[in-house]
């Protein structure tokens, strides 16, 4: 039995209303699955469609003896033996056809950990008429942004709408990821959720640029 004594005062996981959905389980999304689970969440959905590389060892909470096998799978299998805590593994790639919006309820929070536009275009669209929160997470070397999403705000969907459609730039392939930026966004995000499932404030906007330590955001009441 896991004892959460030491940390009731800021969550207590009696007290959970949301279930968790988090979109790709690379860096971030293996880091944030990881986080919440040792916060006490359950009932956290965790969809990816890829294998564990070799390059995904330094910046993914994977092991050597992961290599191969399905994210979900082995993300699973690592986070019951850290916490006891089951996730619901997804082995599946959200498309047109496999649509997300056949698996959220009313008490949903998508958390979106891919890794392009694209994807992240697509899931935006089946979901953006539902009652729910969304948080968005990007990162790229040493800098990252999080953004929360009331979609039943239409001033927060229209400045999101603006974000998605923005160009962008591709990171060199060797600044992509490193290991403390993502354990800092995965601790930022897992608060933010934490916040939002207790009603609380939360900012619309973080971004941090961390090879300068500048750190900004947009604090708004959570309206859920």
């Amino acid at each position: 039995m896991v004892s959460y004594i030491r940390q009731v005062g800021i969550f207590n996981p009696d007290n959970q209303r949301l279930n968790i959905h988090i979109i790709g389980c690379g860096s971030t999304g293996s880091f944030i699955a990881l986080n919440l689970a040792k916060l006490g969440f359950n009932n956290i959905a965790c969809y990816d469609f890829d294998l564990v590389e070799e390059h995904n060892i330094p910046n993914q909470f994977y092991r050597l003896s992961d290599i191969n096998k399905l994210k979900v799978d082995a993300l699973y299998e690592i986070i019951k033996d850290f916490t006891g805590t089951e996730i619901n593994p997804v082995p599946k790639k959200i498309t047109e056809e496999y649509s997300l919006i056949d698996f959220v309820d009313l008490n949903s929070l998508v958390i979106l950990c891919t890794d392009n536009m694209e994807s992240r275009k697509l899931i935006y669209e089946q979901i953006k008429d539902l009652p729910i929160g969304l948080i968005d997470t990007r990162l790229g070397g040493e800098g990252y942004q999080i953004y929360y999403i009331d979609l039943t705000n239409e001033e927060q969907k229209k400045t999101y709408e603006e974000c998605l459609n923005a160009e962008t730039v591709e990171a060199p392939c060797g600044q992509k990821a490193v290991i403390y930026t993502i354990l800092s966004i995965a601790s930022e995000t897992c608060r933010i959720i934490k916040n939002i499932d207790q009603n609380k404030p939360v900012p619309t906007i973080l971004k941090r640029e961390m090879n300068n330590y500048k750190f900004l955001n947009n604090l708004e009441e959570n309206g859920n």
